[in-house]
């Protein structure tokens, strides 16, 4: 029943008219659905897309349409990557039922939702600058 999950946008340029260099951020995408038979997978693929260079990091999670337990787990891994790094991670564009679970367990401001791709970025530069 479930769907493999992509990673389908690596960029370290999530808006093309401002270089991110200095924010080392870093934009994923995924598509599919998020359980445990895929969760393993995913997150050795995430592991290898973001690289030993990335501080924060940006997941869109538009066209991701499902997601259980084990795949709230690889978010928290890679929240733990990032965070050992010194950066932080930012979930966007949620689904109404995947945005509910993670409020509902209490972890939506440990992973810094925002409406949008661009929004999760501003974020970012605004910590950039107030450091």
């Amino acid at each position: 029943m479930s769907a493999a999950v992509l990673v389908t946008a690596v960029s370290n340029n999530p808006l093309e008219d401002d270089p991110l260099e200095q924010e080392k951020v870093s934009l994923l995408a995924l598509v599919g659905e998020l359980d445990y038979t895929n969760a393993e997978r995913l997150q050795h693929d995430l592991q290898e897309a973001i690289g030993p260079g990335v501080c924060n990091l940006v997941i869109d999670l538009t066209d991701l349409s499902f997601c259980d337990s084990t795949g709230i787990q690889v978010f928290l891994t890679i929240r733990k990557i990032t965070q050992d790094r010194g950066g932080s991670i930012a979930l966007t564009n949620l689904q109404p039922r995947l945005e509910k679970l993670f409020h509902l367990t209490g972890l939506a401001p440990a992973f810094g939702i925002q409406p949008t791709v661009i929004d999760a970025v501003k974020i970012f530069r605004s910590r950039q600058s107030s450091s």
